[in-house]
């Protein structure tokens, strides 16, 4: 029979793969969004997302009140001080996946200019949603996780390259063309909603290889 410590971890640890599931759905239906320019794909995945900060809340109430009732070992303190804030770091996840749908939602509906920049956004989506499923998937897998954090840097640094390179394509039109479109800035704002969150996912990856790793955390 398990302990009441160890049944508060058990339920801790589902909720927190709960969130990682949560989040891929959501992103499922956005990459379906991009791809077919279709609205309702966006706001499927807000509605998806729309308890995440509720429930992850109650998680880490769940967290706090494990620490201060039992006597948790280092390993079980490692890990529900890891969730703690990989909690944090999947509600900025969802936050800007909710505010990349929401936006694109508007910039689709001008397919005048949108079609410029679809395949820089289905391929920047693309890394950034791989680098999101590849670190909520080392959460419940059994291996060390060594592999899938190499997996999510490597995402990262693809994203944060295709940014750069869309930055650059759409200021240095911005520089030649006097009636440039403000709807140009705005999804470049909408874009960085993605490498935020491939940023996001590695601090997600390195608690998870602290959870099962130990030794110093770092995130930055």
């Amino acid at each position: 029979m398990l302990s009441r410590n160890e049944e508060k971890l058990n339920k801790i640890r589902k909720d927190i793969e709960k969130f990682g599931s949560v989040i891929t759905e959501a992103g499922e239906a956005v990459f379906e969004g991009l791809k077919q320019f279709d609205a309702e794909e966006f706001e499927n995945a807000r509605n998806i997302l729309k308890n995440m900060e509720t429930n992850a809340n109650a998680a880490d109430n769940d967290i706090i009140a494990s620490l201060a009732l039992f006597g948790a070992e280092a390993k079980d303190l490692r890990e529900l001080v890891s969730y703690l804030k990989i909690t944090n770091e999947m509600v900025r996840i969802a936050d800007n996946m909710r505010s990349f749908a929401k936006n694109m939602a508007f910039h689709i509906a001008d397919a005048g200019y949108f079609h410029i920049f679809k395949e820089y956004a289905l391929q920047l989506y693309k890394s950034s949603f791989c680098a999101v499923t590849a670190a909520v998937g080392m959460i419940n897998s059994d291996d060390d996780g060594e592999d899938a954090y190499r997996k999510v840097k490597v995402e990262e640094s693809k994203s944060d390259d295709l940014y750069a390179i869309l930055e650059k394509n759409i200021l240095s039109a911005l520089g030649r063309e006097l009636d440039f479109s403000a709807s140009h800035i705005q999804m470049l704002s909408t874009m960085r909603k993605l490498e935020k969150m491939a940023d996001r996912s590695v601090a997600v990856a390195k608690l998870v290889l602290y959870v099962k790793s130990g030794g110093e955390l770092k995130l930055y």
